[in-house]
């Protein structure tokens, strides 16, 4: 198995976890486990930051699509920020993911999403 590199940190009510290493069917079912965990936490947001992935075969966009249907089941989403080009045309083809510039733009795109899951899981705490 190959190893991979994840740093996670919460921003704004959202996780965004960092990956920092290709993806590929060397790696991509010890990526899902980590992955399942984080989005556990319940956070209505995951940001995926692949700025430092040159490279994802099937088994890794596989992972992705199976965290981005698990959360939209759970009314979540999976946003991909700072995707480099090489990886980016593969996952846009798939037209399945939420594609962002870079974290700022996805923040503002789901302000909506983090209120209704706020609103949604305790309606006695203000929305920020």
């Amino acid at each position: 198995m190959r190893k991979y590199d994840l740093k996670t940190q919460v921003i704004q009510k959202s996780v965004c976890a960092r990956l920092m290493s290709d993806v590929d069917s060397g790696n991509a079912l010890a990526l899902r486990e980590v992955l399942n965990e984080v989005v556990a936490d319940g956070k209505p947001v995951l940001f995926l930051d692949l700025r430092e992935v040159r490279s994802m075969d099937s088994a890794g966009i596989a992972v992705l699509v199976e965290v981005h249907d698990r959360m939209k089941n759970e009314g979540r989403q999976l946003g991909l920020v700072n995707t480099p080009p090489a990886v980016r045309g593969m996952l846009e083809l798939l037209g399945v993911f939420e594609i962002y510039q870079d974290i700022e733009a996805g923040l503002k795109a789901t302000k909506k999403v983090i209120a209704k899951w706020q609103r949604l899981h305790d309606p006695t705490k203000p929305i920020e």
